[in-house]
């Protein structure tokens, strides 16, 4: 619940493409969360994540090539999803990234990816399906260094203040601080409509 439109760009990349990115990649293992848990709770209800998430904000990412009215698109296809992400880049341009998100059963965890790029882990942190989605990517390197990526998702553009509120402790409660995240421009001036895009 995730993509990433982020881009998930950034949570696609393997940590040999980062590791000489100091501001993206960080020492020590990645934050401890209990996948088990959160995948009993969850999986159940996977289906429901599918349909349209506007990205509120997400960690800075140098490699996302959206700047402003990202949306995130699922469709379930039944223990997996088609997903598309949307958006104007910096430059106002309209960009596309496409992918699939799929389980790890063994990881308890689900797996997202797109063209190009291996996939890598995504966990919900916690989500009401109706309004708000907090997602989580990690990966380390033998528990020596990390790179993480954390998104914050609406299903409208303007996020409910208790929303984002519920979302932002969701991330502390595994160390992060998503006050740090970067706000991500919605509503006004955005079109959120099936125009041709360039694919990136």
């Amino acid at each position: 619940m995730k993509q990433l439109s982020l881009s998930l760009v950034a949570i696609f990349l393997t940590l040999d493409a980062v590791i000489s990115m100091p501001d993206f990649v960080k020492p020590g293992p990645c934050p401890n969360v209990n996948k088990a848990v959160l995948w009993e709770r969850q999986q159940r209800n996977h289906w429901q994540m599918g349909g349209d998430w506007y990205q509120h904000s997400s960690s800075p990412n140098p490699f996302d090539p959206f700047a402003k009215c990202v949306l995130w698109k699922l469709q379930y296809i039944g223990g997996a999803f088609r997903t598309e992400s949307t958006g104007l880049d910096a430059n106002g341009a309209a960009k596309k990234t496409q992918g699939s998100l799929f389980y790890d059963l063994p990881g308890k965890q689900l797996e997202v990816t797109h063209e190009g790029a291996p996939p890598a882990p995504l966990v919900v942190l916690d989500t009401d399906y109706k309004n708000y989605g907090c997602f989580y990517s990690c990966k380390d390197t033998q528990r020596k260094f990390y790179a993480d990526i954390g998104f914050i998702f609406s299903r409208t553009p303007n996020m409910d203040p208790n929303h984002v509120r519920i979302c932002h402790e969701a991330f502390n409660k595994i160390g992060v601080d998503a006050t740090a995240f970067v706000k991500t421009p919605q509503g006004d001036g955005c079109s959120y409509d099936n125009k041709q895009v360039e694919v990136v």
